[in-house]
């Protein structure tokens, strides 16, 4: 098979590949890892693999699931041991793997660290921090309205893909950009309003990628460096994250960040363990605690969790208290079970990008091995 290239990269024969080497088809920035990793102390319980699951094709165990569904890597962490680690054939667990949305996530997060450094107020205009946007439909949109997708403008988020997608991907650098096309600030600058902001559930990407702008005005620095100061250094990570960005060195905050397996699920412990310090603790216990039910059922996925809400880039189904997860195309996801003390990180190649029986299905096999061992 031919090597991808940056035209070809995420078409379906090229995803097992191209999402676990992205730093060689796209420029990336990177995020520095701790010094001192946090030790995850090995206790395999391999019965996990066999638990069955009522998936929407019909009952399988676990690991026929990960096997048939183009999973790459599945971890799964209880307290501070790892209970149970899953790689397909040919996937190395110290390989960076393009997480798609669970990047907003992390970003979502980033916000949160930046509130206890005193740097952002959630509740502030975006324009207080980047003027650029004054004249777009963002004008009169407040970082809380971005954090909750609850921002309307022209946008359509069809990953056929359809023409906002295509100009989307050429402004960050993910497809080859026509001559004189829009870089990524350009091209959120150029959003028109389309409704009423705060009404709805919207997910629109440039919300997020509007977000990580913001943080490099707040913070003085860019993205990748102040994840890596606020967050991922602190953590305990064990390998640098990578971060793709446009030709302007602005960053896909809404899609860009490759991590290792066990990072991943790092970052889901930070999350179930309070902040680890990093987090201003109010912004967290928000993320657990509120979201506007009436923005989820009138908005894009009312049906997917239907007792969902969606906060500062996380969602929370609702069928279990205190569970978090990150959701993103082709398969990714990060499931946070705080009662149970129990982290999943999946890593998927998918050749589809967006399939929602199966993201439900990747949702039905992290629970159900957070039930397990409860």
């Amino acid at each position: 098979m031919a090597r991808p290239t940056l035209a070809n990269w995420m078409a379906p024969e090229h995803t097992f590949w191209s999402f676990r080497h992205v730093r060689e088809l796209i420029p990336t920035a990177q995020v520095d890892s701790a010094v001192t990793p946090r030790v995850l102390s090995r206790d395999i319980r391999s019965a996990l693999g066999g638990i069955v699951v009522d998936f929407h094709q019909g009952p399988q165990t676990v690991v026929d699931f990960l096997s048939s569904t183009n999973t790459d890597s599945f971890t799964v962490v209880q307290g501070e041991n790892l209970v149970f680690e899953w790689l397909a054939p040919g996937v190395v667990d110290v390989e960076p793997h393009l997480i798609f949305s669970v990047t907003k996530s992390v970003t979502g997060m980033l916000v949160g660290a930046l509130v206890q450094e005193g740097l952002i107020d959630v509740e502030a205009l975006v324009t207080d921090y980047v003027p650029q946007v004054s004249g777009s439909g963002f004008g009169d949109a407040t970082v809380r309205n971005l954090l909750d997708m609850a921002v309307s403008y022209q946008f359509e988020e069809d990953y056929s893909p359809g023409p906002d997608i295509v100009a989307y991907r050429n402004s960050v650098g993910w497809y080859p950009a026509p001559l004189g096309a829009p870089d990524l600030h350009d091209f959120i600058a150029s959003r028109k309003k389309e409704g009423e902001h705060g009404k709805s559930f919207r997910y629109l990407s440039p919300t997020t990628d509007l977000v990580g702008w913001v943080i490099e005005a707040a913070s003085g620095l860019p993205y990748a460096t102040a994840l890596s100061k606020y967050i991922w250094s602190k953590i305990g990570t064990e390998a640098p994250a990578h971060m793709t960005v446009d030709r302007q060195g602005s960053p896909r905050a809404a899609g860009g960040l490759s991590v290792i397996p066990r990072d991943m699920a790092r970052f889901g412990m930070m999350i179930r363990d309070g902040g680890m310090g990093v987090i201003d603790p109010e912004f967290l216990a928000d993320v657990y605690e509120n979201g506007s039910l009436e923005q989820w059922t009138t908005g894009d996925f009312k049906d997917v969790f239907p007792a969902g809400v969606y906060r500062s880039f996380c969602y929370r189904p609702g069928e279990d208290p205190d569970v978090i997860v990150g959701i993103g195309i082709h398969g990714q996801f990060l499931y946070v079970d705080r009662p149970r003390g129990v982290v999943v990180a999946k890593q998927s190649s998918w050749p589809v990008p967006d399939d929602v029986d199966m993201h439900l299905d990747s949702y039905r096999a992290c629970r159900a091995v957070a039930r397990a061992l409860s």
